[in-house]
């Protein structure tokens, strides 16, 4: 892990030092720069909305970040994550014991195809990576009337598919643009991170446009 960016804080598990408020600084985290920034980690969360006892599934943990602020914001939250890189998924474990009490954070090597049967029905969950139509409608079928489902996009081909979600499916479909202040030689300037694109829909929220469809959607 020598290339990894490595963590700043050796352990706050119960949140006394940091706090509950979501948005982390990357450098409370190992990571190999694969990681949801912070400012777009404080939007993500306030879209899943956790409530204490509640279980989140944090599908493409990557660093584990999304899961483990989850956690944070109540020690009786929980969260599955999986993660099919075993360098990822290691580091996502180190951050979880750093950062979340004791069981707290699962992390689940494997596929997403492979591991999402097994686990326990979710009252939310984050699609941080490996986004497919087909993914999100599996998801959206598991959950409840009242639950939540997040996704996010970088990429323009995983942008079309959240455009095509929201469609179908209803929910918000907004774009996150961050500028943080940089140097420019001995001045400064605005250094724009890639723009984020992200779906957030209740299960059963009745937010389905009007004439569109509410069947499952086919691959294309």
């Amino acid at each position: 892990m020598a290339a990894d960016r490595l963590a700043g804080v050796s352990a706050d598990p119960d949140a006394s030092l940091l706090g509950r408020t979501p948005g982390l600084d990357e450098a409370h985290y190992e990571h190999d720069g694969l990681i949801t920034k912070h400012a777009v980690r404080a939007v993500v969360l306030a879209a899943l909305r956790p409530l204490p006892g509640q279980l989140l599934w944090d599908l493409g943990a990557g660093a584990g970040s999304v899961g483990i602020e989850w956690c944070r914001t109540d020690p009786r939250c929980r969260a599955f994550g999986v993660e099919s890189r075993p360098g990822r998924a290691a580091r996502a474990r180190i951050n979880a014991a750093r950062l979340t009490l004791p069981g707290q954070l699962e992390v689940v090597d494997g596929t997403l195809d492979e591991v999402i049967e097994s686990l326990p029905r979710p009252d939310a969950i984050f699609i941080g990576g490996g986004l497919t139509e087909e993914l999100a409608q599996r998801c959206l079928a598991l959950l409840g009337a009242k639950d939540r489902l997040v996704a996010t996009a970088v990429t323009l081909e995983a942008e079309l598919v959240l455009s095509h979600l929201h469609m179908h499916c209803g929910g918000e479909l907004l774009r996150i643009s961050v500028e943080t202040a940089d140097r420019i030689g001995p001045l400064h300037g605005w250094a724009p991170a890639r723009t984020i694109t992200l779906w957030a829909v209740a299960a059963g929220s009745g937010d389905t446009p009007a004439g569109a469809p509410t069947t499952t959607l086919r691959g294309r």
